[in-house]
């Protein structure tokens, strides 16, 4: 069975990435490609405005964000996540807001 006060939480989380992230990518419009250290600066900018609202438990929030286990690089190669079959779901929302930007 599954606990849904976890899915509420992850739902809460998300919709809350979902506000935040177009903003925080807006910082970055200059910088013309997405790399994946951009990324990762963006996540964790994102993640850092969520965690400081105090609105969200620590466990929703790591189930956003990028695991070291899954190895996306962290260097200025442009991000890409060409056949990936999963993808983190705040490195999603980045990418869509990072194209919308540009």
């Amino acid at each position: 069975m599954v606990d849904t006060g976890i899915l509420e939480d992850l739902d809460a989380v998300d919709e809350a990435a979902r506000e935040v992230v177009p903003s925080v990518v807006l910082r970055y419009r200059e910088s013309g490609v997405l790399t994946w250290a951009l990324m990762h600066r963006i996540e964790a900018e994102v993640l850092d405005e969520l965690e400081a609202t105090g609105a969200h438990p620590l466990a929703a929030l790591s189930m956003i964000r990028s695991s070291p286990v899954w190895g996306y690089p962290r260097d200025d190669r442009p991000a890409s996540f060409g056949n990936a079959s999963a993808v983190p779901a705040i490195f999603l929302q980045i990418e869509r807001a990072w194209k919308r930007v540009h």
